[in-house]
């Protein structure tokens, strides 16, 4: 706990109200299930591009990509080019496509491609505990801030993340989530452009840090992390982000096709700003305090001990709008598969309005069961993130990619790339100890895809009337 000035308690307070105020606003126009869940639609390319930024920007970066550049250098830096590599896949060959589907939920996609409920049904429960895994990450990072800057206890920081996040999205939806998202990438990327500056100016400038790091550990400069250590975190990332269902729910509320493509550019612009700054910033930071207790704590110690109180306060804000704006669309997305995806299928004649009680019903639940989890003890927030990135990619990526592209995928093949994708990580992961150091993610979506093609090969195709609205007649 550091002495707080007035003026750092007044910015955060500000931004609590805006983000509740957003969702009020955003609320008001939510009438039916598409309204709330795909915002009618109506999102152009820069709000777009800039909640596709901070849906990505989470707590693994502000908290966790921070904290391990804290502990390990700058080397860390080469997963962004796996991870950008994710979003022009699914700018070329995914999102636009998703984006002309005009379905409501991510599951809704199989069910249609594939012409399988219980498919739907299946892609619906691996997202939820995907997304559980992922919160977990988010909370454990906003009770870390909260009780490194308030020096509260851990639990009761995740929880009044939690509980302002649901106030806005239960209300506004994601009209909500997206309005709010685009001020906190342009909170995010503005405070760091001023913050990192000020920061490497207190640690003595450039020459200094770079010299001090290099004595304190050469690694720091050069290279901890070796070329299979990168290439695994940047394919995590990367056939992750490429199929990301958080990020694909995204691409239902934009307008066309078109605005999937500029928003995806967009988002670029804000995603490399932030990247060379938590870089910079972990840098900094091991050069001013080089013993911290926990790499995660590095950026609210930035926020709170290094730059002026406006500015240090900003950028809390900005961490808390990462953590926010991601458990706001996991929310979501999570939900949604619960009201509209599980329930629709033992339910076919619910109607839209009970689907949208439901749907506020499950967000509560959902959103309080991953704190349970957070509040033992966990590895590093990011390699929480790079797990729920592994599992993601492992039953998504070849069932989206090559659904969308190949018209020869077939029922029987996604269903069992899916759960062969989720045991492979698994089994990698937990039985085998990840065997020649190889991230999960790698052998998981080869499975998977291998899985696909060859059953797909062997079994019946799916109607035609299943495939024209990605392949046209």
């Amino acid at each position: 706990m550091f002495e707080i000035s007035p003026e750092f308690y007044y910015v955060v307070i500000g931004y609590f109200v805006m983000v509740i105020a957003i969702g009020w606003w955003a609320g008001k126009g939510n009438k039916t299930s598409e309204d709330h869940l795909v915002a009618g639609r109506s999102i152009g390319a820069l709000v777009g591009g800039a909640a596709l930024a901070a849906t990505q920007m989470s707590a693994g970066t502000f908290v966790g990509t921070m904290g391990v550049h804290y502990l390990t250098g700058a080397s860390y830096i080469w997963f962004w080019p796996g991870l950008w590599a994710g979003w022009i896949v699914s700018a070329v060959w995914v999102a636009p496509k998703f984006q002309k589907l005009k379905a409501v939920t991510v599951p809704e996609y199989v069910e249609k491609r594939y012409n399988t409920k219980v498919g739907r049904a299946i892609a619906a429960v691996l997202i939820i505990v995907a997304y559980s895994v992922y919160l977990i990450a988010q909370y454990v990072a906003g009770g870390i801030v909260m009780q490194t800057v308030f020096g509260i206890p851990m639990v009761w920081g995740a929880f009044i993340t939690i509980a302002i996040t649901m106030v806005y999205t239960l209300k506004g939806g994601m009209k909500a989530t997206a309005y709010s998202d685009f001020v906190q990438a342009l909170i995010m990327a503005g405070c760091f452009i001023a913050a990192i500056p000020l920061l490497i100016s207190q640690a003595g400038g450039w020459d200094f840090v770079g010299s001090f790091l290099t004595s304190l550990d050469s690694k720091i400069t050069g290279w901890h992390f070796g070329a299979k250590d990168l290439i695994g975190f940047g394919a995590a990332f990367g056939f992750s982000m490429a199929i990301a269902p958080y990020e694909l729910a995204r691409m239902y509320t934009l307008k066309n096709a078109k605005t999937v493509r500029l928003a995806i550019g967009f988002s670029f612009v804000f995603q490399a700003v932030v990247a060379l700054s938590v870089t910079l910033g972990g840098l900094g930071i091991r050069a001013l305090f080089p013993i911290l207790k926990t790499g995660d704590s590095a950026s609210s110690i930035m926020a709170i001990n290094v730059l002026p109180p406006i500015v240090g306060a900003l950028l809390m804000v900005a961490i808390l709008a990462s953590i926010m704006s991601t458990v706001s669309g996991v929310m979501i997305v999570s939900s949604s598969g619960i009201s509209h995806d599980i329930y629709g299928l033992i339910k076919p004649n619910a109607t839209d309005a009970q689907k949208m009680k439901l749907n506020r019903i499950a967000v509560i639940v959902l959103a309080f069961i991953p704190l349970l989890f957070a509040l033992k003890p966990f590895d590093m927030v990011q390699f929480i993130v790079m797990a729920q990135a592994s599992m993601v990619a492992s039953f998504f990526f070849a069932i989206v990619l090559f659904g969308l592209n190949w018209k020869k995928a077939t029922t029987a093949g996604a269903m069992t790339a899916m759960i062969g994708g989720v045991i492979t990580v698994l089994v990698w992961l937990f039985v085998l100890g990840k065997p020649f150091g190889i991230n999960e993610v790698i052998p998981g979506v080869l499975v998977s895809s291998i899985l696909l093609v060859v059953v797909s090969s062997f079994t019946k195709p799916v109607p035609e009337e299943n495939l024209e609205p990605f392949f046209g007649k």
